[in-house]
């Protein structure tokens, strides 16, 4: 099994990491060896910290040269100090610290030994008094606790002040300002080992805001006075610093290069001791692995051989982040940072690769030379073939000037003949002008003429009417259905199979769509036509009617009542249309159902069932599964009604024939009845009918002629007799020109198509489109020619290819288009479901070939 081999970029990597450890292991032992470096530092980190924070129970009593308390230099009046005490202790004071030496013999004029004696017995009385360790014996015995007042043995003094090591707070001889603060706490607050101290060697400007300093003087007076409340004000629960600046010192070395008191100093150190304002040394682990980490970000941009992934700047991130914050913290938690260990390791990282990188930049230098000399002998190499071909281009540049000279004349004879084509282009051009004005004159002349010429049978195309398709048409007719659309003969062809069953029959469409011709139409191709054909606009019932007109009631049933018969039982033995089913409200929807399960109900005020045989046509312009998805509509109903389901097309969607047919059936109707048989559309009137978009069909198209005939005033009816423009025109002169631009635009479009082959990449380079584009025109345009072809696929593929090379071609796509209308893996459960569907897949096809999807899912519909 092999071992897996590390990459390159890996080794590097792990090589940087590892130099950069080195450097700090190197630095940290040379820092052990030379420490003073590293003093240096601390001492400065120490100099700047931040102010430390002030115990409020610590107080200096200065005496001053000329005061009471002292007699002689530097030497405490022993009858004055117990005075002070007592009346200290009775004041509240914490703890009494006076500093004093003991020179021996003491002076009578100071107390001599009887004055010691007494402070002796005073100091034992008071408790709380602490004495530095040089006074006598006597003193120190009846003290509750001594400290000494000089400088720790182990301690020196440095640069900037004095730096105190909590070591020294472990020795036997305590200093004399931790004796003092031990009195106070209970528990233990030495700082842990390690921790230290330091104390500016200046005094600040303004000492008396650190700790409040009184004059003895001052306290003296108001100790002889017996003003108790004042001393109990200044002095109670305060530690006491007794000091006079001539007692006691810092000794001669030291008194010459600082304004420091003794007392101030010890003072400091006892607020240090109860604040717990020591600083410690960063942890070791810590301080080497941010050492190692910030060496190693100092040095990989100089690595050219590391390439740095998001990855490595992310860690590379998280280690400047802890670096950081760990600095951060460290200044708030007190640590001391080994920088000169740190600075020296980052700095022997940086030089070490420095020097490691000018070697390799030397080597890489001399590898590029010798590259550079191998690239050099390749390009001679090349430029020797280049002359060669120099060489023979010359030749054969020669040999065309040559032939150049000779073509002189064919050019001159060349350019006379384009000068003579120019001129006749030009003579071409106005005669085009002139052809063209001559040709929008006619077209005006033209649409003058369609406003008063009567109308013409239009010509569609279609296949010639077989003789069942003839006999299909006159049957249409006979029912009052007048169409020549293949959607409609689908409709009435299935209605027809539908009508010989018993089997309820539900029509959808729009409003006016002849919904109720059909049902008429149904009931006379069923064995029912004998029987009475009852119709119910269900919309027009009142909810407190309701039973009484369906089923009839019996008299005396209520107030007033007489009998009558219900619709249901007139109708029995026939057929029952149920117009507008789709408005009926949902609690009488539940009556309607309990009839439909069973064919059996109550006239009001009857107990006994009554039965009858009918047959129900339901109709409505509802999306009845839409209502029924949203509660509007019981859905027990809905499934008992749609048994057999035919969806009536719009009269938009339907050939232009209908159109034709069906206003030229309208105008035969009302001129009769108006006893103006004369009476003709113009060409104009039928052109106008032709576009509109008729939004209430058929009922729409029927009162627009009829009013036409009631408003013409002469044999012809003209396009403002048909009022459309009141009556919801279909488009304004813009849309008139949108719709004539968008023409003009398909017929750009087939024509670069047929003059590519159907090349979609070449047509849309061409037109400066893209293919999808071009695609979506195509299909468009397929849609319309099968649409106009009646879905007969190879006819419209013809009309389209222009040439029988690209009908295979056209064909192709034509039949992909189709199938792809209702494709077989999506279930549609409406035409108007599948049109909605289509809008949707199809939403770059321009708008004005959506018509043309709609009729072609609506006969596919029809069909199935």
């Amino acid at each position: 099994m092999s071992k897996p081999r590390i990459s390159p970029q890996a080794r590097n990597v792990l090589w940087s990491m590892a130099f950069a450890m080195g450097c700090t292991v190197i630095s940290f032992g040379f820092s052990q060896i030379f420490p003073q470096g590293e003093r240096w530092l601390a001492d400065w980190q120490l100099s700047h910290r931040p102010s430390q924070p002030v115990a409020s129970s610590i107080v200096l009593v200065r005496a001053e040269e000329n005061s009471s308390a002292l007699c002689g230099a530097g030497r405490w009046n022993l009858i004055v100090l117990q005075d002070t005490f007592l009346a200290l202790r009775q004041a509240g004071a914490s703890v009494i610290a006076p500093m004093m030496n003991g020179f021996m013999p003491i002076p009578s004029e100071c107390g001599g030994l009887t004055g010691l004696v007494q402070l002796a017995e005073v100091t034992k009385h008071v408790g709380s008094v602490v004495y530095p360790d040089s006074v006598p014996p006597a003193l120190a015995q009846a003290a509750v606790r001594t400290g000494s007042l000089g400088l720790p043995s182990n301690e020196k003094e440095r640069v900037g002040g004095f730096t105190f090591n909590s070591s020294s707070l472990h020795s036997p001889s305590l200093p004399f300002g931790v004796a003092v603060a031990s009195l106070l706490t209970t528990q233990a607050l030495a700082p842990t080992a390690g921790s230290s101290l330091h104390i500016s060697r200046t005094m600040p400007k303004n000492r008396k805001a650190l700790f409040p300093t009184r004059s003895f003087t001052d306290v003296w007076k108001f100790v002889q006075a017996g003003k108790r409340e004042e001393l109990a004000r200044l002095f109670q629960g305060k530690v006491v610093f007794l000091y006079s600046d001539s007692s006691v010192g810092l000794g001669p070395s030291t008194a010459k290069e600082t304004s420091l008191s003794l007392a101030f100093l010890h003072a400091k150190l006892a607020n240090a001791y109860l604040t717990d304002s020591w600083v410690v040394p960063a942890p070791f682990v810590v301080v080497f692995f941010m050492t190692v980490g910030l060496g190693w970000l100092a040095i990989v941009p100089m690595f050219r051989e590391i390439a740095l992934s998001r990855l490595d700047f992310f860690i590379g991130f998280v280690i400047v982040l802890f670096a950081s914050g760990f600095l951060f913290l460290g200044f708030q938690w007190s640590w001391i940072w080994p920088l000169f260990s740190m600075g020296l390791a980052v700095g022997m990282t940086i030089f070490g690769v420095a020097v490691w990188g000018f070697l390799q930049s030397r080597a890489t230098v001399q590898q590029r030379i010798v590259q550079g000399e191998q690239q050099l002998a390749r390009l001679e190499q090349k430029l020797v073939g280049k002359q060669h071909y120099v060489r023979q281009l010359n030749g054969q540049l020669y040999d065309a000037q040559l032939q150049t000279n000779q073509s002189v004349t064919v050019i001159e004879e060349l350019q006379i003949s384009q000068e003579q084509a120019l001129s006749q282009l030009g003579i071409s051009q106005g005669e085009i002008k002139q052809t063209r004005r001559k040709i929008d004159r006619l077209q005006e002349e033209l649409h003058d003429l369609r406003q008063h010429v009567p109308v013409s049978l239009p010509h569609y195309p279609s296949e010639p009417p077989t003789v069942d398709h003839q006999e299909l048409i006159q049957e249409c007719e006979a029912h009052q259905i007048v169409t020549r659309d293949p959607v409609v003969f689908q409709l009435f062809q299935n209605l027809k199979k539908a009508a010989a069953t018993h089997i309820p029959i539900l029509l959808l469409g729009e409003t006016g769509t002849g919904k109720e011709v059909f049902a008429k139409a149904a009931h006379a191709l069923s064995p029912r036509r004998q029987g009475p054909f009852i119709s119910v606009n269900m919309a027009a019932i009142r909810s407190e009617l309701f039973e009484g007109e369906l089923f009839g009631h019996v008299k005396g049933a209520f107030t007033g009542a007489v009998g009558r018969t219900g619709f249901l039982e007139s109708a029995h033995g026939g057929t029952l249309f149920l117009d507008e089913v789709g408005d009926l409200p949902v609690d009488l929807q539940a009556k309607l159902l309990r009839f439909l399960e069973d064919g059996g109900f109550h006239r009001v005020g009857q107990s006994c069932v009554t039965h009858v045989d009918v047959r129900v046509i339901a109709a409505t312009n509802r999306d009845l599964q839409q209502d029924v998805h949203v509660g509007r509509y019981r859905e027990d109903l809905y499934y008992r009604l749609r048994s057999i389901v035919l969806t009536l097309p719009p009269l938009r969607t339907r050939s232009q024939a209908d159109h034709f047919l069906l206003a030229q059936s309208f105008l035969q109707h009302y001129a009769h009845s108006q006893h103006r048989t004369d009476l003709a559309f113009t060409q104009g009137a039928l052109d106008a009918i032709m576009v509109h978009q008729w939004p209430g069909n058929l009922r729409e198209l029927r009162q627009t002629v009829a009013q036409a005939v009631v408003l013409a005033t002469g044999p012809l009816i003209t396009e403002a007799d048909l009022n459309l423009d009141v009556l919801q025109p279909l488009v304004s002169e813009d849309n008139w020109e949108k719709e004539d631009l968008g023409r003009r635009e398909d017929a750009m479009v087939l024509d670069c198509l047929r003059h590519h082959k159907f090349e979609m990449q070449a047509t849309a380079a061409t037109l400066g489109w893209d293919r999808g584009t071009v695609t979506q025109r195509l299909k468009g345009l397929g849609f319309q020619a099968l649409m106009e072809y009646q879905g007969d696929v190879h006819a419209a593929a013809r009309s389209l290819a222009g040439d029988e090379r690209f009908v295979r071609v056209v064909e192709r796509r034509l039949r992909e288009y189709a199938n792809n209308l209702a494709p077989g893996s999506k279930r549609y459960g409406s035409v108007e479901e599948a049109i909605v569907d289509c809008r949707k897949r199809f939403r770059n096809l321009p708008e004005r070939h959506f018509p043309a999807v709609e009729q072609l899912l609506h006969t596919r519909f029809a069909t199935r």
